[in-house]
């Protein structure tokens, strides 16, 4: 019978739900909102907790801190976009490096140190301008962006899913840093093969507007130009060491996941409206955008898929399930992270959800051993995330560029199986130590 379907298979035919409904003309904050609906009701949840729960993380701190992030990143990167800043971004680099691959593959990374829900859409535009001269598909366009986005959340002690796992595994925050650190390479080099080297080397740096002035390279007006992002990163670091500082004298001045990027962005607004001179109008006319309506409603739209996720008791079932069929040890430490980060789409999703119970499974207690295990499970955690049809950036990356979600996964794959292959290499290599 249907009923008697596991948990874990009913959460999976509804994705494949999810994304054949995205073939038709629903938008796809539609097509999740339908998801979350039908896998709580087929989970076991009765109506009236069903709208309790949608009802309750619609107006959720979280989700309106995400729906204020996200539109001032659009806000953002609207004015930098219509005020010229993104070319004379994406000019100024080019001229440093002269390679388009190069620009469109660096500008997401150079973001990603922004530990900030939705960031890829901030790099979107400028990924968009470095390939506006070349023969790159949409697609991939949109994989770019969104791969080389993440390519520090493996280590980077910002974001805040990084500091969670450090947290769960209590172990010194350098030490998880000094061996997650080469992933980080792995990434790029994934990133090279896979998505960059198949372009082509493209030389062509006459990718800008008409009349866009072209400098001589000089690595200070590409900072200049880049401020914006500086001033986010600086806010965020100035928080945290206040936060630090305050709570060396017992002061807990500990702000909620997130926070913290909303006055870097703020003030980083407010620079690019006063160096580029935008009217009050202009502002005003960004601020009303109609456009920014349909990305606001995709985040809500995930916020509640996870909510009813959570409440429904799903991934607590999928967890049970598989234990339950036992499965190798190694298998579990590697499916249940997986399996939570395709379900959540978020870092601390799969951290909060899979490593409290994959972390009692490791057969060290301490030491490298240990560490190569979580090293393991969180690799496997952040690829399921990465595949995610449910993750934040992947779909404002998609909708931004307009490329299909199912084509999108063609250019994806390969660096994202790479990763788990490298993950069970370095496992093996750690444990020789």
């Amino acid at each position: 019978m249907i009923t008697a379907l596991p948990v874990v298979v009913k959460t999976l035919l509804v994705f494949i739900m999810v994304l054949a409904l995205t073939k038709t003309r629903l938008h796809l904050s539609t097509c999740l909102f339908a998801g979350a609906v039908v896998l709580g009701l087929w989970v076991g949840m009765a109506p009236v907790d069903l709208a309790g729960s949608l009802l309750f993380h619609l107006v959720h701190f979280d989700t309106i801190k995400l729906v204020l992030i996200v539109a001032l990143i659009m806000i953002m990167s609207r004015l930098m976009k219509d005020s010229g800043q993104l070319d004379r971004i994406v000019s100024r680099f080019t001229a440093l490096v002269r390679d388009t691959r190069t620009v469109g593959a660096a500008m997401p990374a150079l973001i990603g140190l922004l530990p900030m829900p939705g960031g890829a859409l901030f790099s979107a535009p400028m990924v968009d301008t470095a390939f506006s001269g070349a023969s790159v598909s949409n697609e991939n366009k949109a994989v770019v962006n969104y791969w080389f986005r993440h390519i520090w959340e493996y280590w980077w002690p910002l974001y805040p899913g990084v500091i969670l796992v450090v947290g769960l595994l209590q172990v010194e925050i350098w030490h998880f840093m000094l061996v997650m650190l080469p992933l980080t390479g792995v990434s790029v080099l994934a990133g090279i093969i896979f998505l960059l080297r198949p372009m082509g080397r493209s030389m062509n740096i006459e990718i800008f507007p008409q009349g866009t002035v072209r400098d001589n390279g000089s690595i200070w007006r590409f900072i200049r130009e880049v401020m914006p992002i500086i001033i986010v990163v600086g806010v965020i670091a100035a928080v945290a060491l206040i936060t630090m500082a305050a709570g060396t004298v017992g002061i807990n001045l500990k702000l909620p996941g997130g926070v913290a990027v909303l006055p870097g962005l703020a003030v980083a607004l407010v620079w690019v409206a006063a160096t580029n001179q935008i009217p009050r109008q202009n502002l005003w006319k960004v601020f009303t955008d109609r456009e920014i309506v349909p990305m606001v409603l995709l985040v809500v739209a995930i916020m509640l898929f996870k909510g009813v996720m959570t409440d429904s008791h799903a991934v607590s079932y999928i967890r049970t399930e598989l234990v339950s069929w036992q499965f190798p040890l190694i298998l579990v430490i590697m499916a249940i992270p997986f399996l939570a980060g395709v379900v959540t789409g978020i870092v601390i999703g799969f951290v909060g959800s899979a490593f409290p119970l994959v972390i009692p499974l490791f057969p060290a207690a301490s030491g490298v051993e240990y560490l190569s295990y979580a090293c393991l499970a969180y690799v496997f955690g952040f690829m399921g995330m990465m595949l995610s049809p449910v993750h934040l950036c992947f779909l404002v990356t998609k909708d931004y560029f307009s490329a299909s979600l199912l084509r999108c996964y063609r250019p994806l794959l390969l660096p994202a199986v790479s990763m788990l292959a490298f993950s069970w290499l370095y496992f093996l290599l750690l444990n020789r130590f």
